[in-house]
């Protein structure tokens, strides 16, 4: 018995030691330029909303986080924005931001995102109306998501405008919605302990360096175009895609609610090899069918790029995004928000009812 007893509090000793050792890596860890990628990626914890096959998810309401020095702050409704009131006051023009994690503002200031830059453009003009832009963004979320919500909750936000972000890295192919909330051992052992992301991202480690940096996706995604979108027009994802897309514009045209479509490039489209643009040509040609505006950022990022030279698009810390593949930087959310003011302010000097 006795003997029992020393190994159970050898044991429980021993992952006291390395729960605090893994504890202080982690808090480190999220200071460092790797912050928002080893560690922001696996703690920001999902809450279920909507019902039946209609649900969704969303951030962990009151949640405070700060990564690579960059304060997040989670409002009582789940997002990434400041408290939103369901009545909607007179003269308040109302633009509701949908996406993922780029309209989050993955490695950006809440500040810095394209929909908070594009509402002080809005408010800079003076014209006696005050505009508020929701940012109704969720590192994750697909389009079924983003449909789910809006036909559900977002509608009764009482918008004017809609902008829906799409990113080509991740939002072409099916995800599984709501997939990362899904309860298993291991998923509780990464979200309740320090052990275990631990253990699991020096594994990683060592073995980019035994087989390559492929070992690590997160810092290494696949280079291929094949990975992010099929490559053949024909496709059946093509249809699907559209399928959700024409779900959100459904409840909009509903209410008369104009809709803006904004298209965000992955890193490759804009390296010496790049990779091509059916994502956006097919995209295009759907919207102007069907009378949604659309912006592609491809040709806009594509001049800056081209301004720069060299390769000043390319690599982990390039001049357009945070990171290797897909999120914006600062300058990649501003670019687009000038574009998203010239689409918003057309579209309301067009006679769009402020409601």
């Amino acid at each position: 018995m006795t003997g029992f007893l020393i190994s159970l509090v050898t044991i429980i000793l021993m992952l006291t030691v390395m729960e605090m050792v893994a504890f202080l890596w982690e808090r480190k860890t999220s200071q460092s330029s790797l912050g928002w990628t080893l560690v922001a990626s696996r703690r920001m914890p999902l809450v279920p909303r909507g019902s039946g096959d209609r649900g969704y998810h969303v951030l962990k309401p009151g949640s405070e986080y700060n990564w690579e020095g960059i304060p997040v702050h989670i409002n009582s409704r789940g997002f990434r924005t400041g408290e939103i009131e369901m009545s909607k006051p007179m003269g308040e023009v109302r633009i509701l931001n949908i996406g993922d994690s780029v309209a989050f503002g993955w490695e950006v200031n809440e500040e810095d995102t394209y929909g908070k830059q594009l509402e002080t453009m809005l408010n800079e003009l003076n014209d006696g109306r005050h505009y508020e832009v929701i940012n109704a963004g969720i590192p994750g979320w697909s389009l079924p998501d983003e449909a789910n919500f809006f036909m559900q909750d977002g509608i009764h936000y009482h918008p004017d405008v809609i902008i829906l972000g799409l990113t080509v890295v991740n939002d072409i192919y099916p995800a599984n919605p709501g997939a990362s909330a899904s309860p298993n051992l291991f998923s509780w052992l990464r979200d309740h302990t320090y052990t275990w992301p631990f253990l699991t991202t020096q594994g990683r480690f060592v073995l980019a360096r035994q087989v390559g940096p492929q070992a690590i996706p997160v810092l290494n995604p696949p280079q291929e175009a094949s990975a992010y979108f099929p490559l053949d027009e024909e496709s059946p994802v093509w249809t699907q895609l559209w399928s959700s897309i024409e779900t959100i514009q459904k409840t909009a045209q509903e209410h008369n609610i104009p809709m803006i479509i904004v298209v965000f490039p992955t890193a490759f489209q804009l390296h010496h090899t790049p990779h091509p643009d059916l994502p956006q040509q097919i995209l295009r040609i759907n919207s102007q069918s069907a009378g949604i505006e659309y912006i592609d950022l491809l040709p806009i990022y594509r001049e800056v790029c081209e301004e720069v030279g060299g390769l000043g698009c390319e690599g982990y810390e390039n001049i357009l995004f945070a990171d290797v593949w897909m999120h914006p930087n600062q300058l990649g959310h501003e670019l687009a928000a000038r574009e998203l003011f010239r689409s918003t302010a057309t579209l309301l000097r067009l006679g769009t009812t402020i409601k």
